[in-house]
């Protein structure tokens, strides 16, 4: 009977108050519960007893069935000697919490707080209140003189994890042995207007970092488990409501609206979503409305964003000096470029114009920039019908600075609406209809030019060629458009950056919406425990976007006169620049994707057996209706359907089993290729639930050992325009044909693109996992860790061991690739509250996961380190640099660098097979991967009251990160094309006065070297 008065309170908002002499608590009943109401739980409980009950709000008072009920209530109730005491219960931020049990310690006195979280009760001086709360830490406070209160709930992880998100449902948290992770949607919270930032260090088994931070395409990459594939598709699914979604819809998804965010990471966990879970799942869902009034939350934000750090380029003298010392330094008989005259001029800070000395950093970016948000829920509802009401208002800007020459903003500037409207519809006591629908409206503004070319031609000017623009001499004081700065160089126009920037703006409008419709009914009529679901979801995504741009002027100095001051320009383009806007430069794209889905469910308790049976069917259909591609292979709907069912069973919550599978159709393969079956297998122990770990009980509270395995299917193995692997690709272009005697005759040819491969299939991904989960402090210490194998297999790619004499027009591809991965993760939870009003929660995790090429269709290299096969995926290649060259002499008697021409200073290769000769041949493995295989991250969070305080550290490791040292547009040589230096080449080159063969920069050269720009173990930073 005690456990069963447990259950009730636990699973329910009912507080239970009897006396002790008038219940037989240790009587043993037998009542199947599960779908019933409370009142009936009771009548079928108490068949056979003196007892009854009286329910009045949410307290139920068990009394004798021969007594007055009213009677009996107010003896169990009232008490002499008692004291009014009132308050209110909030939550963790700081809004009243309704349905909150408030009793006294030891007695059955106790009440529960009203809609706006208030309670009033008698107690005594001395006595202890418990105020408890379904996914709430209790807090217990003692009543002395003060006759107010004001408590705190916050929550507790270990309640709100007893049901855990799994593959299309929800399982109780002992029993699920697939390794899933999830995390509270609170830990998300950062000032940051994109999500995926905020996955690094946060979730063990995510490997997340981010590359760049410009507004609205700052999605950070991230891989569950690693990457463990060098195939075509290697993120995870992402679902949104069961929906699957696209990167930009999670990066955008606001915290305050996510219900539950969780990482599904092995085959038991992934295997349901056959074609699409292979690289791991991301399940996300958004909140719901609960009964009651309605709950209004506001959340306003001010952000200011700055950049972490900025490379630092050489001023105008400094560049000056070292250009001429490094045209000097390959070639003495060329002289200096910059005279003295002109360096002094600049030291000087004589006429801007004549003698510029920019930071073209400065000249276009601001120091910060403030971004704003609002967002607000509204959520309540009634016996009919629950809702949850959503929006968000979001302006997010770029640093560029707005040109006061033009009439339109050429800075990025984001406005970004977000709608949310989830409704819950009640039709009768075992038909649910769950509505869903988002929107997300964005309008872009932005410059012409893309901000990250804009910055890249920051990069490669050079402070003192040219101004930004010129202020207009005699000749040109009455011009219609501006007079930007420029100069020849090799023959062509320089880049101006600032020309650039101003030149234009491209404004886009984006828009996704998303409408779900789940309907949900219960067949217990038919047997009990018996569900069925129906649902339907489609996306829309839309992008319309226009630029409009001018063509700048340039002009450079013909003549300056050093007395008066007075300069001449000269136009560079006289014809070729446009002074107004032209006309608008429209582009498009659209997509659709629709869902539907039809879900089986069954789950039954025999005694101390546990079973339950699920069967999906799903058919999705993509749509690409932009029309601006011209494949009929691209713009085809890309359908999948499949079944996929799952077994689980467990045996008295200690000993758990289940199996999995997905059966899985896709229109890229033919013939019995096309339907892919693939199983999965799992068992868990629950150590902690047998009766011989009772005397170790108080010390590992829990202790669950659990170990999956099973296969996982991938269809994504290249772009969209190349599926359909069975058709052939025949164009016409190809080499003509002439006929006749006078071969006048011509007739075109065709061209083979790709040939027909009927055995192309499915990427199958077979996956190993081994956990282990304790407990310790009573639940308030959480440590668990997981190892894991993925063993990638049938990998779609190119065959580059295939001979030529086969006469084949177009390249051959196949299902020969494999790849293994594996590593360990982990994860430490603590939470404390205390009876006081403070508390504190601690997290770290970490994670290690590492993968090699196992078999690949590569060139037969007569040298075995020039294989991929054996090292990682994202591992690169290059020699290995040993030093720079002394002199001479060392170059004559050092094996010959097929690069070009080099001397002394110049970088030195290891000749690595000995042939005399330095070349491609000699390339090996660098450094470690360009991807993580360390992710770790740790914190703590502590308050007092309405106060709280909290930090997060994250970061990566094993990882290699390449400087490029090339002459490109991203290279960091100098002086090519006459573009400045970064500092750290200035502060550490090799030259005749400081011959260090260690030195971090080689010789200096005005022109591109290609023996110095070799991708090598110099320029790697581990």
């Amino acid at each position: 009977m005690k456990q069963l008065f447990e259950e009730i309170q636990e699973e329910s908002e009912f507080i239970i108050f009897y006396k002790d002499s008038d219940v037989d608590l240790e009587k043993k009943v037998s009542v199947k519960a599960e779908r019933f109401s409370v009142e009936r739980i009771l009548r079928k409980a108490f068949e056979g007893t003196d007892l009854t009950y009286e329910i009045s709000d949410r307290q139920i008072v068990i009394i004798p069935d021969q007594t007055e009920a009213s009677e009996q209530v107010q003896e169990v109730i009232q008490q002499p000697g008692l004291k009014t005491i009132s308050g209110v219960v909030k939550d963790d931020v700081g809004l009243g919490l309704p349905g909150v049990s408030v009793a006294v310690k030891g007695t059955a006195r106790g009440t529960s707080t009203d809609v706006n979280g208030e309670f009033s009760m008698q107690a005594a001086v001395g006595d202890t209140l418990i105020f408890s709360f379904i996914g709430k830490t209790p807090v217990e406070q003692v009543v002395g003189d003060r006759n107010i209160f004001d408590i705190a709930l916050y929550d507790d992880d270990t309640q709100l994890e007893e049901v855990q998100v799994v593959a299309f449902g929800r399982q109780k948290k002992t029993s699920v042995i697939s390794s899933i992770e999830t995390v509270r949607p609170a830990d998300l919270k950062q000032p940051a207007s994109n999500l995926t930032s905020a996955l690094a260090g946060k979730i063990p088994g995510i490997i997340s970092y981010q590359t760049t931070g410009e507004p609205g395409n700052d999605n950070a990459q991230f891989f569950v488990r690693g990457v463990t594939t060098f195939g075509y598709k290697t993120n995870p699914l992402i679902l949104i409501d069961g929906f699957e979604a696209s990167p930009d819809d999670l990066a955008r998804m606001e915290p305050d609206n996510i219900e539950s965010f969780s990482i599904l990471k092995d085959a038991s966990a992934t295997v349901l979503y056959g074609a699409r879970g292979a690289n791991g799942i991301i399940i996300v869902e958004t909140k719901s409305g609960r009964e009651g009034p309605a709950k209004i939350n506001i959340r306003l934000e001010t952000h200011i964003a700055t950049p972490t750090q900025m490379n630092e380029l050489l001023d105008g003298v400094d560049y000056m000096r070292l250009y001429n010392e490094a045209r000097i330094s390959r070639n003495p008989l060329l002289g200096a470029y910059y005279s003295e005259q002109k360096i002094q001029s600049t030291i000087d800070g004589v006429d801007p114009m004549i003698y510029p000395n920019i930071d073209w950093y400065d000249e276009l970016f601001e120091k910060s920039t403030i971004n704003k948000k609002a967002n607000f829920n509204v959520s309540g509802g009634g016996q009919v019908a629950t809702y949850y009401v959503a929006g968000t208002v979001e302006n997010e800007n770029g640093l560029l600075k707005v040109a006061p020459e033009n009439n339109f903003n050429n800075n990025i500037s984001i406005n970004r609406v977000q709608l949310r409207n989830n409704v819950i519809f009640k039709l009768t006591p075992t038909t649910r209809l769950d509505t869903r629908l988002q929107g997300r409206f964005e309008r872009y503004n932005g410059p012409a030019t893309g901000a990250g070319d804009i910055f890249r031609q920051v990069m490669n000017s050079n402070p003192v060629d040219f101004p930004a623009v010129y202020e207009a001499d005699e000749k040109h004081a009455f011009a219609d458009h501006i007079l930007f700065g420029n100069t020849f160089v090799t023959g062509n126009l320089k880049a101006n950056p600032y020309a650039e920037m101003v030149r234009g703006y491209e404004d886009r409008n984006e828009s996704s919406i998303t409408a779900m419709a789940t309907l949900s009914q219960d067949l217990d009529f038919i047997t009990e425990g018996l569900k069925l679901q129906a649902k339907a979801s489609v996306n829309t995504w839309s992008q319309y976007r226009s630029t409009r741009s001018y063509s700048p002027f340039y002009y450079d100095l013909e003549n300056y006169n050093q007395i008066t001051g007075e300069y001449t320009l000269f136009a560079l383009n006289p014809t070729g620049g446009q002074a107004f806007l032209g006309d608008v430069n429209p582009g498009r794209d659209a997509s659709a994707h629709y869902y539907y889905e039809g879900r089986l469910n069954w789950d039954r308790k025999f005694g101390l057996h546990s079973v339950g049976l699920m069967t999906v069917g799903m058919f999705e259909e993509y749509l690409l209706t932009s029309g601006n591609s011209r494949s009929i292979y691209e713009t085809l709907p890309e359908r999948n359907m499949g079944n996929s069912g799952r077994l689980t069973y467990d045996f008295d919550n200690r000993y758990f089993f289940e199996f999995a599978y997905g059966y899985n159709g896709s229109e890229k393969f033919s013939g019995d290729r096309r339907f892919g079956f693939f199983p999965s297998f799992g068992g868990g122990w629950l150590v902690s639930n047998e009766s011989f770990w009772a005397p170790m009980e108080n010390i590992i509270n829990t202790l669950k050992l659990k170990a999956t395995w099973g296969k996982v299917g991938n269809d994504a193995i290249a772009e969209r325009q190349d599926r359909f692997f069975y058709l052939s690709d025949i164009a016409r272009g190809g080499g003509g044909y002439r006929w006749g005697n006078t071969f006048m005759n011509e007739y075109g040819g065709y061209r083979i693109n790709r040939y027909a491969n009927p055995d192309i299939t499915w990427e199958v991904s077979t996956k190993m996992n081994l956990g282990i989960e304790l407990t310790f402090l009573d639940d308030a210490l959480k440590i668990q860790g997981d190892v894991f194998k993925d063993i990638r297999d049938q990998i779609y790619l190119q065959r580059q061991n295939f001979p030529s004499s086969a006469g084949l027009e177009a390249s051959i591809s196949g299902n020969v690739g494999k790849v293994e991965s594996m590593g360990f993760e982990g994860s430490i939870d603590y939470q404390y509250i205390s009876q006081d009003n403070w508390w504190m929660t601690g997290r770290a995790n970490f994670t290690f996961a590492t993968n090699e090429y196992v078999q690949l269709d590569e060139r037969d290299y007569a040298d075995e380190y020039l294989k991929r096969q054996g090292h990682p995926i994202n591992q690169w290649w290059g020699l290995i640099a040993e030093r720079l060259f002394v002199d001479e002499a060392e170059i004559a008697n050092s094996p010959k660098q097929d690069f070009g021409t080099y001397q002394a200073g110049d970088i030195k290769y290891k000749d690595v097979n000995g042939d005399g000769v330095v070349n491609a041949n000699d390339e090996v493995p660098l450094g470690l991967p360009t991807v993580p295989e360390i992710q770790y991250g740790f914190g703590l969070s502590g308050g007092f009251k309405d106060f709280d305080l909290s930090f997060f550290f994250q970061g990566n490791a094993r990882v290699s990160m390449f400087i490029n040292p090339g002459t490109g547009d991203d290279g960091i040589a100098p002086f090519a094309g006459r573009r400045n230096a970064l500092t750290i080449i200035a502060e550490d080159y090799w030259s005749e006065t400081n011959p260090d063969v260690h030195a971090f920069w080689p010789r200096l050269s005005v022109d591109p070297l290609q023996n110095n720009t070799r991708t090598s173990i110099i320029v790697v930073v581990t």
